[in-house]
C-alpha cells in the first residue's frame, strides 16, 4: 500500500471526530441511531456531531442542519442519507475538510438498475476528485475496539489479534457475536459492501501490515481487481494466518452475491485453486469460520493427528469418532495397559473403556475424571484430547455443572492439549441455563466447540496449515 493510501485509512480506523449525517430525529431504530448508540456505549473519545436538515436534539446532542454548521473539524462521516443526495454530501464533506466517509446507504450499483449504477459512479467520481476515501456504499463500516469505534452496541470492548474483512455487514456482525462469547477478540472488523472506492485489497493490505493483527479472516463475494487481490493475498499469507470464506460459489449464490453487493463472484474452481496455491485456510460456512478462529486463538498445536476422546454416551462416542476420522484425524485404540489403569477408576458396567472412552457412569466425578485424563494424556500414542458431551442428552440440572467443573480440573492435569467439544442440539430455553456454565471453559481459555464436525474440521485444518507452512505454528 502506498504511503498516501495508507494514510487515507487512518481517519477510518482512528478518527478524531465523527459526524453522523442523516441522523433520525424521531426513529430510535434508524441505523444512524444504532451507530450513535454504539459510539456512546463504547465511550468514543472524540466529539460526535449529528446532522439533519430539521435540526433539533438527540440523546442530549445538538443536531446541526448542515455539515458546514459544525464549528470544528470533522475527520470521518457516517452517512445514511438517500442515494440520490449522497453525491452532494461528498461535496459538502470536501468543503468541510472531511477525510473519509462511510456510506451505509443502499440503492446503488447492487440493485443492477441504470439509475443505481449511475449514482454509484457519480459517488465514486466525486470522492476521487475531492480526495476523500469512501467505505461502501451499502455496508456497516468499522468496528475497532482500540479506537472505541463500533457499528453495533454490545460488541466486545476489548481488542484482540483477529482482523475480519467482510463484504457483508450481516456476516461481519454475526461472526463478532458468534465468537465473541467464545473468547475471540478483534483488532479490526470491516464491512465494505459495494467497494466503490476502498475494496477488499485495500483493507487486506492494511491489516497485513498491522502489528496488532495475527489472524486475518475474509468473507468475499467478489473482487474488484483479481490480479491485485491475488498479490496482496499472497503477501498477507506470508505474514499472517489467513482464513477465507467465499460467498457466491453456486448458481444461486452467485445471483445472490450480485444482488447483495453487485459482486462478480468467480468460479468455485478458481477460488479452490487460489487457496491451494497460496496455502491459506479455506472454510465453507460462517460456523466453520467461527470454529477456525477459536482454534487459531485457543487450541495449542498438537504434535500430530492422534486424538483421545473422553466423554459420555455410547451413541455420541460412535459419532464423534466417525467425524474425527472423516475429517482427517485419527482415533487409535487404547492399549491394554492404559485400559487396565483406567478401570481402576471406573466400573465396567455403563462405561466403555476404549477410544472413544465412554465414561458415562462416573463422568461427573472430578477426582476420577482427572485421574483418567492424566493417565490417557501421558500415553505416547496420542497428541491431544477432546472432552465431549451432548448437551441434549446429559445437560440436566447439576449434572452438566458437575461435568464442567470436573473437566476444568481434569484439563489442569493433562500433559497434552485438550479441547472441549459440545454437541449443541438442545432447545433455546435450556441454553439460557447452560450458557453461563459453558462460559467457564471460555474463561479458562479452553477451545470450546459446538459440534463434533466443527471441532474435527478446524483442528485438522490447523494441522494441515502448519504442514504447508513448514511449522510456522509452534506446539
Amino acid at each position: 500500500m502506498s504511503k498516501l493510501s495508507s494514510e487515507g485509512l487512518e481517519p477510518i480506523f482512528h478518527p478524531r471526530s465523527i459526524a453522523l449525517a442523516g441522523i433520525s430525529i424521531s426513529n430510535p431504530h434508524h441505523w444512524t441511531r444504532v451507530f450513535l448508540e454504539a459510539l456512546i456505549e463504547f465511550a468514543f473519545e472524540g466529539p460526535i456531531y449529528l446532522v439533519n436538515p430539521k435540526g433539533g436534539e438527540v440523546k442530549g446532542l445538538h443536531v446541526y442542519r448542515r455539515l458546514q454548521d459544525i464549528p470544528n473539524t470533522v475527520d470521518y462521516v457516517i452517512s445514511t442519507v438517500g442515494a440520490k443526495v449522497a453525491p452532494r454530501l461528498v461535496e459538502e464533506c470536501a468543503n468541510k475538510g472531511v477525510r473519509a466517509i462511510h456510506f451505509c446507504t443502499a440503492g446503488f450499483g447492487e440493485i443492477d438498475e441504470e439509475e443505481g449504477v449511475r449514482l454509484e459512479t457519480q459517488l465514486f467520481e466525486a470522492s476521487q476528485e475531492r480526495g476523500i476515501r469512501m467505505i461502501g456504499p451499502n455496508c456497516m463500516g468499522i468496528y475497532c475496539p482500540e479506537s472505541r469505534l463500533s457499528f453495533n452496541p454490545g460488541f466486545p470492548k476489548q481488542s484482540g489479534p483477529v482482523a475480519f474483512i467482510s463484504q457483508s455487514g450481516g456476516n461481519a456482525g454475526s461472526i463478532v457475536r458468534q465468537v465473541g462469547w467464545r473468547g475471540v477478540r478483534f483488532s479490526k472488523v470491516v464491512s465494505y459492501g459495494n467497494a466503490s472506492d476502498l475494496n477488499e485489497s485495500d483493507f487486506l493490505e492494511y491489516v497485513a501490515a498491522d502489528p496488532d493483527t495475527d489472524v486475518v479472516a475474509l468473507y468475499i463475494e467478489g473482487v474488484k481487481d483479481g490480479r491485485r487481490f491475488r498479490r496482496v493475498l499472497e503477501q498477507a499469507a506470508e505474514k499472517k494466518v489467513v482464513i477465507l470464506l467465499k460467498g457466491g460459489v453456486g448458481e444461486g449464490g452467485t445471483r445472490a452475491a450480485a444482488g447483495h453487493t453487485g459482486a462478480l463472484a468467480g468460479s468455485q474452481a478458481t477460488w479452490d485453486s487460489l487457496c491451494s496455491q497460496l496455502r491459506i485456510i479455506r472454510v465453507y460456512s460462517l460456523e466453520e469460520l467461527a470454529d477456525m478462529l477459536v482454534t487459531c486463538l485457543f487450541m495449542p498445536l498438537p504434535e500430530g493427528r492422534n486424538a483421545a476422546l473422553i466423554g459420555a454416551g455410547g451413541g455420541n462416542s460412535v459419532l464423534i469418532a466417525d467425524e474425527f476420522e472423516k475429517r482427517g484425524l485419527r482415533v487409535p485404540s487404547l492399549p491394554e495397559g492404559i485400559r487396565k489403569r483406567v478401570r481402576e477408576f471406573s466400573p465396567a458396567a455403563g462405561n466403555i473403556i476404549s477410544n472413544p472412552l465412554d465414561y458415562s457412569q462416573t463422568f461427573v466425578e472430578a477426582d476420577k475424571l482427572g485421574e483418567v485424563v492424566s493417565i490417557v494424556s501421558r500415553w505416547q500414542g496420542i497428541d491431544f484430547l477432546a472432552g465431549f458431551l451432548d448437551l441434549s442428552g446429559f445437560a440436566r440440572g447439576e449434572m452438566f455443572s458437575s461435568w464442567v467443573d470436573a473437566m476444568l480440573e481434569a484439563s489442569q492435569r493433562s500433559s497434552k492439549p485438550i479441547a472441549i467439544v459440545l454437541q449443541v442440539g438442545t432447545v433455546p430455553e435450556d441454553m439460557q441455563e447452560l450458557l453461563p456454565l459453558v462460559k467457564k471453559f471460555v474463561a479458562s481459555q479452553l477451545p470450546t466447540y459446538l459440534s463434533f464436525r466443527g471441532a474435527a474440521t478446524s483442528i485438522n485444518s490447523m494441522l494441515t496449515y502448519n504442514e504447508n507452512h513448514a511449522g510456522r505454528l509452534k506446539t
